[in-house]
């Protein structure tokens, strides 16, 4: 009974100490702030659930964790667990009906903002001002101190703000094409409640509202965008990217690419050919993103598997002195806890791009991390409609996160003609990843690769990126910090086998004196 609970203390012991030695991943900063959003619908017919991964892009990129929840299946008191909340609508003909969200928005005290029609008495009198809808219009969107506007699409309704209190801040005004006399507020903030009118994915209204999304939480900043050639695979055509990627250094123009790649066949020459394209591109200022692999068949217990797909991937690059800054994927995979466990926490810097049409989950549970950087992926395309008058400067438009503006990569000649001239027309100060980018870490099993100022480090150790094709080189694993339980057990064992030792030594000098004596029973005297 008393060895029973020796032993019984002894394991609490260890576990305290596994509790209390456990490392803290990059992601996990305690003192991020945390927002719930809550949306009426996903109406996919009106592609709402991309308004819905936009917004979990915006948060994750100004370092907000993020829960994401359906009106329907909040529960009264969970408001309580958040430091702000989001309330998104998407479908405005049906009402939100959830009494106990409600009352507890009502009496929540953090910041909340409102996306969408349906805005209601309480909320606008939390902003002070009067609701006026209003129907059957065409808005440009413009902010008279960028000098910038632009025409949206047709509206059918929209709930517009007036009667604004002398303390409201408002980024973006909507000026409708039949009333060039009057102009309404596009993104709306008074003291810690905040308002926008509706959401886009793209073009001078996302960049409006993401201004006014990290204005109401407290975390604006200014970034310009990075220029990033994007759905590049070892299948491409390797002779346009590297086309490509001499036009941009050559205009001294930075970069990165967001490329696939495979585990196996390292060896063949397609894949050194591959490697060497990308080795290129790191020498021309370019950067690389690794982009997670396509998802089919997969299942709650799929984590070792990507996990080790995930390891080969950067081991075989490394090796190819293709060394990544960071991952990118789709926006969905920070919504899984399968995806995100064994592949985005791999890397303290991530590059969210846009979800595919169909999403394939392993195990959903829409608790998102965040990440030392985090880029918001989007379309170059989407401003290019953007009118900034005669003159456009050199320092572009404001982003207020994080923003990479993807462009596909070509696949004939006359492609790379276009993304060019396409290039050369968009005349920003791009992102400089050498003198920009924050100190990059990725963990690919006991090695490391990281990048800091133009300089890539292997485990440690500064590395030098050589055009042609190194020799094999095998990774130098990293020694893993030896904590007080790993000294123990291993100091027990040491014990354990000299006891066990001494233990039989002793057992075989018995037998040995045993059997004289035995003998000696027998013989005559």
């Amino acid at each position: 009974m008393r060895k029973a609970s020796w032993w019984l203390v002894l394991a609490s012991l260890v576990m305290t100490m596994m509790v209390v030695t456990t490392p803290q991943t990059v992601q996990a900063a305690e003192n991020s702030k945390q927002v719930l959003l809550v949306y009426d619908s996903q109406n996919v017919a009106d592609h709402g659930q991309a308004k819905i991964a936009a917004v979990q892009r915006i948060l994750t990129g100004l370092h907000v964790r993020v829960t994401t929840m359906a009106a329907e299946d909040y529960r009264a008191g969970e408001l309580a667990d958040y430091s702000g909340v989001v309330t998104l609508i998407n479908w405005p003909q049906t009402k939100l009906d959830n009494a106990a969200f409600v009352r507890d928005r009502n009496r929540f005290n953090g910041p909340q903002l409102h996306i969408g029609m349906n805005l209601t008495a309480t909320e606008a009198q939390r902003l002070h001002a009067h609701r006026t809808n209003l129907y059957q219009q065409q808005f440009s969107l413009q902010a008279v101190h960028q000098g910038v506007q632009q025409l949206l699409p047709f509206k059918t309704s929209l709930t517009t703000l007036t009667d604004l209190p002398t303390d409201a801040r408002t980024i973006g005004w909507l000026t409708p094409q039949s009333l060039n006399d009057r102009r309404y507020p596009y993104g709306t903030i008074v003291d810690r409640n905040g308002y926008l009118p509706f959401l886009s994915t793209g073009g001078y209204a996302f960049m409006l509202a993401t201004q006014t999304i990290a204005t109401l939480f407290g975390t604006s900043g200014h970034y310009q965008p990075l220029l990033t050639i994007a759905k590049v695979t070892p299948y491409s055509n390797l002779e346009l990217l590297d086309q490509l990627s001499a036009w941009l250094y050559a205009q001294g123009i930075p970069f990165a690419v967001s490329t696939t790649t495979v585990g196996d066949n390292g060896s063949f020459k397609a894949y050194q050919r591959f490697a060497k394209v990308l080795r290129r591109v790191e020498n021309r200022g370019g950067v690389i993103f690794l982009k997670t692999p396509v998802v089919g068949g997969v299942t709650a217990s799929s984590g070792p598997g990507l996990n080790k797909l995930m390891n080969s991937y950067l081991i075989q690059f490394a090796q190819n002195q293709v060394y990544p800054v960071g991952i990118s994927s789709s926006a969905y995979w920070n919504q899984d806890r399968v995806y995100r466990t064994n592949s985005l926490a791999k890397a303290n810097q991530v590059l969210l791009l846009p979800n595919p049409a169909t999403t394939t989950y392993a195990h959903q549970d829409n608790q998102a991390t965040i990440f030392k950087q985090a880029f918001y992926g989007i379309s170059a395309t989407s401003f290019e409609s953007v009118k900034q008058g005669a003159n456009l400067s050199r320092s572009g438009l404001d982003f207020a996160i994080p923003t990479a503006l993807t462009m596909t990569m070509p696949n004939r000649q006359a492609s790379l003609e276009d993304v060019t001239r396409r290039i050369h027309r968009m005349n920003y100060q791009w992102y400089d990843p050498t003198q920009q980018m924050r100190q990059t870490l990725i963990k690919a099993g006991t090695a490391t690769i990281g990048y800091h100022q133009g300089t890539y480090f292997l485990n440690g150790a500064a590395t030098q990126v050589t055009n042609e094709a190194p020799r094999t080189q095998t990774l130098a694993p990293v020694k893993p910090a030896q904590s007080w339980m790993n000294r123990f057990f291993k100091t027990q064992g040491v014990v354990l086998l000299v006891f066990f030792s001494l233990t039989l030594g002793i057992f075989g000098l018995f037998i040995v004196i045993g059997r004289r004596v035995y003998l000696n029973m027998f013989k005559p005297k």
